[in-house]
C-alpha cells in the first residue's frame, strides 16, 4: 500500500462545530438507497443548480456545497458493473463525483481545511479532489471520504478550480487502486433534438467490479451558460456479481524491519578514533 494511500485513508475525523448550513442533501425515491444486483434507485429532481458542481466564474470554477447535492447509496453485493446516470433538460449541464465511504456520508464536515476553505462552511470545495487533497480534506476520514473514484461532466468546458483541481469535460476515472473497481469508464451527450425541451444532456460513469459497501455522490450544473433544471440520477447494478477479490495490502517482513533497524545502527556508529601520535 502506497505512502498516499495510508494517509488518505488514516486520516482522523476532527468534527468542527460551526453553527453554518450542512451542503444539501438528496434522497432517492421511496427512500431507498440500496442498490441490490439488476436493480435500479432514482431520484427524479435531485437539483436544479447550474454551477453546483463546477462552472461559475465568480467562485474560481469550484463546486459550491450549498447549491450542488450530496447523497449516498449503499451497494450490498459486489457487481461487475454499477452505472450512475445524471440527466437534465436540455438547459442544463449534469455533472457528479463518486467517492468511496465507511458510512451513509451525505456532505457533513468530518475533517478539517484552512479557514478559508470553510468560508460559508463548504461553500466551495474541490468536487474532484483526491481524498486528503486541498479542498477537500473537511469531507476526508474514517466517517467521509476514503477515495475519490471518478468523475463525469457533460459541460463541453474544461476549468482549473482554485485548488489546481482539473476539471474537465467527459467522464474521468481518477481512482488510486484496484480496492473498489476495476476500471471507471463514462460518456456525455444529448439524447434527442437540442432545440426541443424534451431531449436530455446526460453524464454517467460505469465502474467495474464495485465492491460491496457505501459511496457517496456529489451532483450539480457545470456550465454557468446553462439554465436551471432538475437533474435525474439513477444508478444500476449489473445482475451478476462481481468474481474480483481485490489485492491485500502486503505487509512487510519483520526481518526487513531488524535489517533496517541494524543498518542504520551501523551508519550510526562514530569511526574509531586515529592512534597516531
Amino acid at each position: 500500500m502506497s505512502f498516499n494511500k495510508i494517509f488518505k485513508t488514516s486520516m482522523l475525523a476532527s468534527a468542527l462545530a460551526l453553527a453554518a448550513a450542512q451542503p444539501a442533501a438528496a434522497a432517492w425515491t421511496g427512500g431507498d438507497n440500496s442498490v441490490e444486483l439488476g436493480t435500479t434507485i432514482t431520484n427524479a429532481a435531485f437539483n436544479g443548480s447550474t454551477v453546483g458542481f463546477s462552472g461559475n466564474p465568480a467562485l474560481t470554477y469550484d463546486a459550491w456545497g450549498m447549491q450542488g447535492a450530496f447523497t449516498n447509496f449503499y451497494l450490498p453485493t459486489s457487481a461487475q458493473s454499477v452505472t450512475i446516470d445524471a440527466r437534465s433538460s436540455a438547459g442544463n449541464f449534469p455533472a457528479f463525483s463518486i467517492f468511496r465511504t465507511n458510512v451513509a456520508y451525505s456532505g457533513d464536515t468530518v475533517g478539517q481545511d484552512t479557514p478559508a476553505e470553510l468560508t460559508g462552511q463548504i461553500h466551495k470545495f474541490n468536487s474532484v479532489g483526491q481524498a486528503g487533497d486541498p479542498g477537500i480534506i473537511w469531507a476526508t476520514g474514517t466517517n467521509g471520504i476514503v477515495e475519490t473514484l471518478g468523475y463525469a461532466s457533460s459541460s463541453s468546458n474544461n476549468y482549473v478550480n482554485s485548488y489546481g483541481g482539473q476539471v474537465n469535460s467527459g467522464a474521468h476515472d481518477i481512482s488510486i487502486d484496484n480496492l473498489y473497481e476495476t476500471g471507471v469508464s463514462g460518456s456525455i451527450g444529448v439524447t434527442g433534438n437540442p432545440a426541443f425541451a424534451t431531449s436530455k444532456r446526460f453524464a454517467t460513469l460505469t465502474l467495474n467490479d464495485l465492491q460491496a459497501g457505501w459511496y457517496a455522490l456529489f451532483v450539480g450544473g457545470a456550465d454557468a451558460a446553462g439554465t436551471g433544471g432538475d437533474i435525474t440520477v439513477k444508478v444500476t447494478a449489473s445482475a451478476l456479481a462481481s468474481t474480483y477479490t481485490p489485492p491485500a495490502a502486503v505487509p512487510v517482513p519483520g526481518a526487513v524491519w531488524l535489517f533496517g533497524s541494524a543498518l542504520a545502527g551501523f551508519l550510526g556508529m562514530k569511526r574509531k578514533p586515529s592512534l597516531a601520535a
